[in-house]
């Protein structure tokens, strides 16, 4: 038995299905059928169902599952502890990041995490919060950046930044308009914003009911990219976070408006699944990117206020 062939059968089921393994694993998919077939002859037992309507884990394919999985991570466990002895970190970290967080921050983790260890590699997983919440309690990553803990039960989490939201519009002027403006006069804008599985909404929806008036969704996307094109093209304005906007803010693309009276603010947390505890690599990473956090709002990349750990 091969770790390879664990890898891949760990891919299939948590993707749901070969295509989406094959994508991810970058290899074909008869070659990754093949490597399937061999895993269950050796283990004597199908473990996958494939048909019409997809592919379905068996019931022995659920409990070979949990091992592999379990012996997949030993094994990166092991590689990091012998590193670690020699006094070298090195390793693979997987990271879930927001969207609207990685696209201003990423680039700035990975440098910063290889100049310091540069035997470890980073790969980023970006989605929305909510996606991002999924996969960390989900123990498919080493952890996470969250803008709300939420409902999640099984994560860990430190309050690194407490992040202000902004009424972003499309610039119409040659001056920017940064002007403050009051909560209740979100009522008369005609706003983009993703549905109510995203934190932003229902804090924003929570805090306009406290001012009895009503947002005007009148544009529902889930799409960072298409809300940030309605926002260009000047049908409707949005509230995010700084860095959701930040680069269109620097070309001077966009307008943004700190919401008063209340101030809408947020914490962002490092989260840690609980089920997956940090290793001596992963912990540097964490480290590492906790400074990166603080740094951007430090030199006034981002909006808001470091929370201190003491």
């Amino acid at each position: 038995m091969k770790l390879i062939q664990l890898r891949y059968f760990c891919s299939i089921v948590e993707n749901g299905g070969f295509i989406s393994a094959s994508r991810e694993l970058f290899i074909a998919q008869p070659a990754l059928s093949r490597q399937i077939v061999d895993l269950e002859a050796e283990v004597g037992v199908g473990l996958l169902m494939r048909g019409p309507s997809g592919t379905k884990v068996t019931e022995a394919g659920r409990r070979f599952y949990s091992h592999a999985k379990s012996i997949l991570e030993q094994v990166e466990l092991a590689k990091n502890d012998a590193s670690s002895a020699a006094g070298k970190l090195a390793g693979d970290i997987a990271i879930a990041l927001p969207v609207g967080i990685a696209g201003m921050l990423a680039a700035t983790i990975i440098q910063a995490v290889e100049q310091q260890y540069p035997g470890i590699n980073v790969s980023i997983l970006d989605g929305l919060g909510f996606e991002a919440g999924q996969v960390i309690e989900a123990g498919k990553v080493d952890f996470g950046i969250l803008p709300s803990i939420g409902r999640l039960q099984d994560v860990e989490f430190e309050p690194v930044v407490r992040e202000e939201l902004f009424l972003f519009s499309k610039r119409r002027h040659s001056e920017p308009d940064s002007s403050d403006i009051p909560l209740a006069e979100l009522s008369g804008f005609d706003l983009v914003m993703p549905n109510r599985q995203v934190h932003v909404r229902r804090a924003l929806e929570e805090a306009m009911m406290e001012t009895g008036r009503q947002l005007r969704v009148r544009y529902e996307q889930q799409s960072l990219l298409t809300i940030r094109g309605m926002v260009l093209a000047g049908v409707g304005a949005t509230v995010l976070n700084w860095p959701s906007m930040a680069d269109l803010l620097s070309a001077g693309e966009v307008d943004a408006r700190r919401i008063i009276n209340p101030n809408l603010s947020r914490n962002v947390s490092l989260a840690i699944p609980k089920i997956r505890p940090l290793t001596p690599v992963s912990q540097a990473v964490y480290d590492v990117v906790r400074e990166v956090l603080a740094a951007e709002v430090r030199n006034g990349n981002w909006k808001g206020e470091v929370i201190s750990s003491q």
